[in-house]
């Protein structure tokens, strides 16, 4: 078992609903502020996180949900969101390595998740895969930053890329705390290897 640092998980619901279940976590919950807020209010900053902390941000779902739909292009407004998400994270850690981007939770089929007033659907079904799809595909890639990406949507989606709705909390969380603990204990264990 490796020795476990100090790691806070910041972000909308999706800061807690999982990470919540890791005991040596802690979370830090922004309330409902979106990956577009975060980005935009720069800089945004975190506050009680120690400098010597690992970082999970978890945001992107509500704006694939209920944002992107409205703007067109959508590659490039999700270009923009990343990119300002990316220099929001850079103005609040001082060590790119100790900042971990989760990746946006796979979406549910409408007909399958419960939704919340104020924070609807927006367009189809195929096109709010689309946008996390490739909002994930632009948070992979802050390696270049020296960020590290948490990829476990192939343990939450079926074969089509939706939640699967057995590992969801019946809303548009994950529920299965495992995967995540498997990536983490990988990850710990990987750099108490260096």
């Amino acid at each position: 078992m490796p020795k476990h640092p100090l790691i806070y998980s910041v972000g909308d619901s999706h800061c807690w609903h999982v990470w919540l279940k890791v005991p040596y976590v802690r979370v830090q919950t922004s309330g409902p502020m979106t990956m577009y807020r975060f980005g935009q209010d720069k800089p945004f900053v975190l506050t009680g996180i120690p400098e010597e902390a690992i970082v999970c941000f978890s945001w992107g779902e509500i704006d694939c949900r209920c944002h992107v739909n409205k703007f067109q292009p959508w590659q490039e407004t999700i270009d923009e969101l990343v990119k300002n998400y990316f220099d929001a994270i850079e103005a609040n850690i001082k060590k790119p390595e100790n900042a971990w981007i989760f990746n946006v939770v796979p979406p549910p089929r409408r007909e399958a998740a419960i939704e919340s007033p104020g924070f609807p659907f927006l367009g189809t079904d195929e096109e709010r895969l689309a946008y996390v799809r490739y909002m994930n595909k632009k948070l992979s890639e802050c390696g270049s930053r020296g960020y590290t990406f948490i990829d476990v949507y192939e343990h939450y989606c079926d074969q089509d890329g939706f939640m699967i709705p057995e590992k969801s909390d019946g809303h548009v969380h994950i529920a299965d705390e495992k995967p995540v603990i498997q990536w983490l204990e990988r990850k710990l264990n990987e750099m108490s290897n260096v």
